[in-house]
């Protein structure tokens, strides 16, 4: 019986072990795909997502697929008062060991000459673990 319950408290810590590398990887990435933002490397930015991604746009279109959100960050970027996306983890949740679900708040800025404009809202992403590591799978966007 003792035995049991030794293993029991293994395979507890073992899920525990891993929902923590797995919180820790997606927060490093998030923090990786930020900065690619602000350096307006859309190749960098998109390198964290799936190929068949899906994106629901803040009042705007849903994009499908790696190639259109690149797209669309491309465009972003080449508008000389877009600034950067900021995405603030409130959460990382793991579902199972290779599934997960980031919630939290993002903000938009932009450089205008009245000032600096800024919008955000709320945002959930899920993310899922393959052999190319950790990738966003979808990503919605909520207007504040």
């Amino acid at each position: 019986m003792a035995r049991s319950v030794r293993e029991a408290e293994k395979a507890h810590h073992d899920v525990t072990d891993a929902a923590s590398m797995g919180s820790a990887q997606i927060r490093a990435l998030r923090a990786q795909s930020n900065q690619a933002i602000a350096a307006h490397d859309a190749d960098r930015t998109v390198s964290f997502m799936a190929p068949d991604v899906v994106v629901g746009v803040a009042g705007g279109p849903t994009l499908t697929g790696r190639d259109a959100s690149r797209a669309a960050f491309a465009e972003q970027f080449a508008d000389r008062a877009f600034v950067t996306y900021v995405r603030t983890i409130d959460s990382v949740t793991l579902v199972d060991p290779m599934r997960a679900t980031e919630r939290g708040r993002w903000v938009g800025r932009w450089r205008l000459k009245t000032g600096m404009h800024e919008q955000g809202g709320s945002y959930t992403a899920e993310w899922r673990c393959s052999e190319m590591g950790w990738l966003i799978h979808a990503e919605t966007f909520v207007e504040a």
